[in-house]
């Protein structure tokens, strides 16, 4: 059977409305490729007239539970009769909604922030969310554009903002690396300290990717372990050039603290050169 695609279950949707970006439906048709046969559970945070939840149901058509949370006690009026589908109205960063929430999933696969576009939403959002997904999980911010607008607590330049704190989680991916010997946490205790959110070392180890595409952000959770650089690959039998690379074959990545007290041999030609 052949499954039509997301922008066709827009096109040909007729039931309560959805507002999608049309780059948005591409991307997600990407992103999700490799799961929509899956017993996926979901949560999108904000979901206006409910449409959305009524196409992810039709995309998802194996789903666990398409869950849905807004603030607007309008969507109290929304009202669905396929029995994967929950609305819950409320703050998605209370204890109230997160206890419903968690409830009904215990643990979710994807979650998408399309609610308030507020750095400070979308920042605890995040930091709320993302230990609740599961290893492979997907946690996607919608609309970041607003995060250069001012009345969204943005600005190109402003150092809290939703971007702001994006990018700073890239450098969380390349932690093994780094030579001052800084925490996960401690790079983040500016955004922890100024909203009041907080995620652990455990869970900061867990990000395994970080993605940008126009207005989205796109982070995948996976085990620590699988986030590791891992060994060096090391095939074939003439090393004609660099002969000492054999010893190194099956080795696991350590950071060569000897990199922090020496310069290298790039650094002492750049020296040299000027």
């Amino acid at each position: 059977m052949i499954k039509k695609t997301l922008e066709q279950l827009y096109a040909e949707h007729q039931g309560k409305v959805s507002d999608k970006w049309s780059s948005y439906l591409l991307e997600y048709e990407r992103i999700f490729e490799g799961i929509r046969s899956k017993p996926i559970s979901m949560l999108e945070i904000g979901v206006q007239n409910g449409g959305s939840l009524e196409i992810w149901a039709s995309f998802f058509p194996e789903a666990a539970a398409i869950i849905g949370c807004d603030i607007n006690p309008d969507c109290a009026k929304l009202k669905y009769e396929n029995p994967k589908i929950h609305l819950f109205v409320g703050d998605a960063n209370q204890e109230d909604s997160l206890n419903a929430i968690s409830k009904q999933a215990p643990n979710l696969d994807i979650v998408i922030d399309d609610g308030s576009h507020r750095s400070s939403d979308i920042i605890r959002s995040f930091c709320l969310y993302f230990s609740r997904l599961t290893s492979g999980g997907i946690f996607i911010a919608e609309d970041l554009h607003c995060s250069y607008w001012k009345p969204f607590e943005g600005g190109i330049d402003y150092e809290y903002s939703s971007m702001s704190f994006f990018k700073q989680l890239v450098d969380l991916v390349n932690w093994e690396h780094w030579t001052n010997l800084q925490s996960r946490t401690g790079r983040l205790k500016t955004f922890n300290d100024f909203y009041g959110c907080f995620l652990t070392e455990k869970d900061l180890a867990c990000i395994h990717s970080i993605e940008f595409v126009n207005s989205m952000c796109i982070i995948r959770k996976a085990n620590s372990m699988d986030n590791r650089l891992g060994r060096r690959v090391i095939v074939g039998n003439d090393a004609l050039v660099v002969t000492q690379i054999m010893g190194l074959k099956d080795q696991e990545y350590q950071l060569d603290q000897g990199l922090i007290e020496k310069p290298t041999f790039f650094q002492k030609l750049k020296r040299f050169f000027g």
